[in-house]
């Protein structure tokens, strides 16, 4: 699984991210609370990952800091 990831960051919105790293463009899904932490395009970007893969997607979720992170996966085991 992808835990972190680092690199250039190329594309930026509220809501998604794209980081080359090492010439691949990885699409992350961000929070508004890491969106306001985030370097101009062109910048170098270090984030915190949780990777979700199913049947149908591979999907990168970005978070600031490890804080960010553990409580999405908190909300993600809530019934």
């Amino acid at each position: 699984m992808i835990a972190w990831l680092e690199g250039v960051l190329r594309e930026k919105s509220p809501t998604r991210i794209v980081v080359n790293v090492a010439g691949v463009g990885y699409e992350l899904f961000i929070p508004l609370c890491t969106f306001g932490r985030l370097p101009d395009t062109g910048k170098t970007v270090a984030l915190h990952v949780h990777t979700v893969v199913r049947e149908d997607a591979f999907q990168l979720y970005g978070f600031a800091t490890p804080l960010e992170r553990a409580a999405f996966e908190l909300l993600l085991k809530a019934n």
